[in-house]
């Protein structure tokens, strides 16, 4: 049995017209056309599908069954149609990302934002882990992409580095380094510093660096985040060392920043496991994110 998409086109019009004159004008085609279409669409059935009842023609009882069938069968065939208009334009897809805290607040949903721009249907799914061992484990494991401080090791592991900036050093307004051009180390001998958590990646090359200049501050205080030291900072709990993805005069209003003499460099790697292939989504935020990166 070989049916064709125009004979069904010609036998639901018919049907839903009542006449073939009517259906031929619905389909944008002769009468002729219309009748030869429905007449071997009922050789290859092996019924009559239609009876003539006056001017009308009125479907049979096998031609009823069968509407219904040709209905459900255009419904698929428009769903699949919605489904590959929704694929081409990303709306199928489904982008997650998992960030090292310090990248909560910038880098981040700068990306995002840059994405959704690009890939409006697309959806997202941002996700912030402990520190960046557990943000590496999370993509090996299940998201797209994580960005974290320090470059990834394990071999399993593709990385770019997509963002690095130079250290500022924030205090509170009316602080005795607040009209510093710039602080050095030596400078925050004996300070009140707010700090990052002990075992994060930046506050030990933080720590290292202090100790290579033989100086001890007092750190009583340890947070996940750049913005909740900046926070503690704005109400005079003590100074900080971050690094800004921001124009320093963007910080807290009660805050100075000044910038950190030092070599070292806060720096953000974009990174994704190389056992499973980047899907077209991911490929895009991958490249997005270089971009931003060489545009700095």
């Amino acid at each position: 049995m070989k049916i064709t998409f125009k004979q069904i086109d010609a036998f639901r019009a018919v049907v839903s017209a009542g006449s073939v004159t009517a259906a031929a004008e619905v389909l944008g085609t002769s009468q002729p056309a219309v009748s030869r279409l429905v007449s071997d669409l009922e050789r290859e059935v092996g019924y009559q599908l239609f009876k003539r009842v006056g001017r009308q023609l009125e479907p049979t009882e096998e031609a009823r069954l069968l509407v219904k069938e040709v209905q459900q069968a255009v419904t698929g065939m428009s769903h699949i149609k919605d489904a590959a208009a929704e694929i081409g334009t990303f709306g199928h897809a489904r982008l997650s990302i998992i960030t090292s805290p310090s990248f909560s607040s910038y880098i981040t949903p700068e990306l995002i934002v840059e994405f959704a721009y690009a890939c409006p249907n697309a959806k997202v799914t941002f996700d912030i882990g402990q520190d960046d061992a557990t943000v590496e484990w999370m993509v090996i494991q299940r998201f797209d992409f994580g960005i974290r401080l320090s470059k990834p090791t394990n071999p399993t592991i593709e990385s770019r580095l997509i963002d690095e900036n130079p250290l500022f050093c924030i205090v509170p307004k009316g602080h005795e380094l607040a009209k510093r051009d710039v602080v050095r180390p030596r400078d925050l001998a004996g300070e009140r510093l707010i700090s990052y958590m002990a075992n994060s990646h930046f506050q030990i090359q933080l720590d290292e660096l202090f100790r290579r200049h033989g100086i001890e501050n007092d750190r009583k205080y340890e947070f996940r985040t750049t913005s909740a030291i900046r926070g503690l900072v704005a109400r005079g709990l003590g100074a900080a060392i971050v690094g800004s993805w921001i124009e320093p005069r963007q910080f807290l209003p009660d805050c100075i920043a000044i910038p950190f003499e030092s070599a070292l460099k806060i720096q953000a790697f974009l990174f994704w496991s190389n056992r499973r292939p980047l899907s077209p989504v991911a490929e895009k935020f991958r490249k997005l994110a270089e971009k931003r990166f060489m545009s700095c």
